[in-house]
Parts: structure tokens; sequence; C-alpha cells
């Protein structure tokens, strides 16, 4: 069994409001203000967690680079890394690598690197990114070969494609540490790159055979690419003292999903050409009125929210045992979020951390001053 301190656990920075309630027509109530990002980042270093993920969405009140870098100046140097995603269409990747290499020049071992191509031809076209999924993938490639080159190979650097082009670039310093950078896609070419460039290859919540399906390809795939590969894994959590609380949490989540929201989120369905994402999708249809894909995980979430739609959910025993299940599996990174986060961040580090880390204390404190209160 794999020894669970060596797996890394990960948290959401939310930059879009923040509530206990999904897929309702009014706004949540709490906004992320720089004072909630701090409060979020430093309870979630106090539940035990190595790093949040500051994810990119067009919806989201802040764009997630600037808000990294005012989350980094604002927290302390113990405080846990980001994991800032990016997209390659929204900046020239010589140009990319030289803003993380200053980020993490700036702030040692606090950053790493989320790479996103996109799932939603409708959303990124709100960045005005119009190419289509092949061609998406294509140029995600050149991206993750430039940032390495540019990060490990002494200047200058030049590199010509029909994509991307740039002579002479001089980065310089480079990164005090290396920047890991985390990706990941179900499609075939999103599994290639990601066996060729990764070192943290991202799944989200499936059913374990599902999962355990597409390890094994990428294994072989990374393989044949001479490397080895990390896995991820990206999901919701709800944990409650007992399972019963934990299933009435989880319907209370989705109690407030309004049927206009609903039917809008269904219709955005169609215009999907992620794989990952449809594997979202289809996944769910036709289950039970419990919205269960198996022991332990809940598909609740998914009513009312793109991306990963799951939910691990139980005691704090059937989560840690859920998540260790994934360990075994040969996973070693896990991103979490829950709604609102920063509660239930706290009750994660109260409840879960404990087992997962072998620590035989209770849990520890933790500090929730200058925090909103969630109407």
């Amino acid at each position: 069994m794999t020894n669970p301190s060596q797996s890394e656990f990960l948290w959401f920075l939310q930059l879009s409001r923040d509530g206990e309630f999904i897929g309702t027509k009014n706004k949540m109530p709490r906004k992320p203000t720089l004072p909630y990002l701090q409060s979020l980042i430093s309870t979630a270093g106090e539940a035990g967690f190595d790093a949040l993920l500051t994810a990119t969405n067009y919806h989201s009140e802040h764009e997630n680079y600037t808000a990294a870098v005012a989350a980094l100046a604002q927290t302390a140097a113990t405080d846990p890394a980001l994991l800032i995603a990016v997209r390659p269409g929204m900046f020239q990747p010589a140009m990319y690598a030289k803003m993380l290499a200053t980020l993490q020049n700036l702030f040692p071992g606090r950053v790493r690197l989320n790479i996103v191509t996109g799932s939603s031809p409708a959303e990124n076209a709100m960045y005005g990114d119009f190419e289509d999924h092949a061609k998406r993938y294509e140029r995600t490639r050149e991206f993750m070969q430039i940032l390495r080159q540019l990060w490990t190979q002494p200047p200058p650097q030049s590199f010509k494609s029909d994509i991307y082009a740039f002579d002479n670039a001089v980065l310089d310093p480079a990164p005090v540490q290396p920047i890991p950078i985390y990706f990941g896609g179900a499609s075939p070419v999103a599994q290639q790159i990601a066996a060729e460039l990764a070192d943290v290859y991202l799944m989200w919540g499936e059913r374990e055979d599902m999962i355990g399906e597409r390890m094994a390809q990428m294994a072989a795939l990374a393989e044949k690419a001479g490397r080895k590969l990390r896995y991820g894994l990206r999901t919701h959590v709800i944990v409650r003292e007992t399972e019963a609380e934990a299933r009435a949490a989880a319907e209370r989540l989705i109690s407030r999903v309004d049927p206009e929201v609903r039917a809008a989120f269904v219709a955005s369905h169609a215009h999907v050409d992620g794989v990952g994402q449809q594997r979202q999708i289809d996944m769910v249809k036709n289950l039970d009125a419990d919205l269960m894909v198996e022991p332990g995980l809940w598909a609740g979430v998914g009513m009312a929210r793109s991306g990963v739609g799951v939910a691990l959910i139980g005691d704090p025993q059937q989560v840690a045992d859920k998540i260790r299940r994934y360990e075994d599996m040969g996973f070693s990174s896990f991103i979490f979020s829950g709604y609102p986060h920063l509660e239930e961040a706290r009750r994660f580090g109260e409840l879960v951390m404990p087992l997962l880390k072998g620590r035989q204390e209770e849990g520890r404190a933790i500090h929730t001053d200058k925090v909103a209160p969630v109407a």
C-alpha cells in the first residue's frame, strides 16, 4: 500500500463567489475579496493542504494569474503553494515562461502550473480562441515544450513553427526550483502529450474501473516515452461526522437548483467537445435518485457545475478509505473542493486529514479571522 504521507493534498482557491448552495439564480453571498482568499489559503495550510488550485474560467470574478500574484504577496512564505491554471491560447509561451519563472523566484516553492486546453468551444471563444479540438492540442504540446525549453536550457533560445515563433529569448534567471506541470485530458492526443511532457497527469473522479483503465493506458504511453508519471485526482468532497449527515449535506447543497439554471446547463452540454467533460456527462446518465455513481462517489455537483461533477461522500473513515483505495491504484496527488470552500477545507482538515497522515490528534484548530459569514 502507498504510504499516505507520500501523497500531496490540494484544495481549491475559489475565485468566484462562494456559498452553501449551487445552481441558484442568485449569486453566492461571499465575495472573493483578497482578505477571503488570504484566509482560505491560510486555513487550507492549517488544515494540512500542500497547495491550492486557481482555475481559469471566464465566468470567475477574478483572472486567476493576477489573483494568484496578489494572494502569494499577501500570504506567508510557509503557506501553501498555488497551482495556477493557464490556457495556452491566452498567452505567448515565451512570455508566460518568464512570468512563471519570475513568480517562482519571488515566492520559491509556491508555484505550480496546470495546463488547461479547454473543453467548450463556446467558453474558449469568450477568450478570443476559436481553434478546434485538434489545433488546440497541437498548440498545447508546443506551449509545454517551449516552457520546458526556456526553463531548463541556457539562453538564448529560439523556436519556430506555424503556431509559435521567437528568436533569441533570454530567460535569466531560470526558476530557482523546478515548476511542476500538471495536465489532464481523456482524448488520445491529450494522453500522448501528458505521457511526453507532464509531471502529474490529472483525472476527474469517475468509477474506479474507468480511471483504472485510463491509468493503465497512461502507464503504457509513459513507458514508451521513457518516462514515469505521477497521477492526480480531482473531485469535490462532502464529509460529515456520520454518513447520514453527509448525505443530508449533499442534498442540501443542490436543494435550491433553479429549473431554468439546470435547463441552461444541460443545453450547454451540446457544445462540449472535450472527451473528459463528455465522460462526466455520460457517466451520470440514468443514475438512481440518490445520484451515487459507486460507493463513496456522488454525482450531484454535476447537476449545476461544469468540470468535475462528482464528490467523495461519507463519514471521515469512509472518505479516508476511499482515498486510500485511490492511493493503492497509484494516485499521489489529490485536488479537493467543497462549498463553502473555507468551512469545508477546515472540516476536511479536522475530520479526514488526521486519518490520511497518520496523526493521533483529533485535528488542529483552524483560524477563521476576517471571514465574511455565509448567508
